[in-house]
This record gives structure tokens, C-alpha cells and sequence, in this order.
């Protein structure tokens, strides 16, 4: 079975807090993806080349198959989640 996997790259403004309690909603209802939250600078923003926050990439397996940059809305995530999961 495939690994999914949602990182979601934040930092302290309104919009990455906003973002995270999108992410909270949908992560009740998508309990076999690993969903990792990402705050501030670290090297994981190079790795994946992180310009702004909010961003959202989805990996299956390792390999990044989706990115969201800034605020994505709960139902962009959900079909996105959808697709790859079936």
C-alpha cells in the first residue's frame, strides 16, 4: 500500500494559523495519511524549495505529486486527498 503523506510548511501569521485549522478538520476525516506540520525556517524549505507560507505539498512514497501555495481551501485538499488515496 502506497505511503501519503501531507506537509504543511507554516509560520506565525493569521494565514498559516487559519490554514492549520483547515488541515485539523481534514485530518478526522483522512486517518491513513501522515499529515506533518513544518513551522518556520528549517532545511526542509530548501529541500523542497519553500518560498511562502502557507504550503502545502502531498508526497505518495516520497515523491511530492501535489503543492498548494498559500491558502488552500478545505475542499481543494479533500479532492486532492480523494484522488490520490483511490
Amino acid at each position: 500500500m502506497q505511503k501519503i503523506s501531507l506537509l504543511c510548511f507554516l509560520d506565525e501569521n493569521g494565514t498559516s494559523k487559519l490554514q492549520d485549522s483547515i488541515i485539523k478538520e481534514i485530518e478526522k476525516d483522512f486517518k491513513k495519511v501522515d499529515f506533518k506540520r513544518i513551522n518556520g525556517e528549517n532545511e526542509a524549505m530548501s529541500k523542497y524549495n519553500i518560498k511562502e507560507f502557507p504550503t502545502i505539498l502531498i508526497e505518495v512514497d516520497g515523491e511530492v505529486k501535489i503543492r498548494f501555495s498559500g491558502l488552500t481551501q478545505q475542499l481543494f485538499l479533500r479532492r486532492a486527498l480523494d484522488k490520490l488515496i483511490k
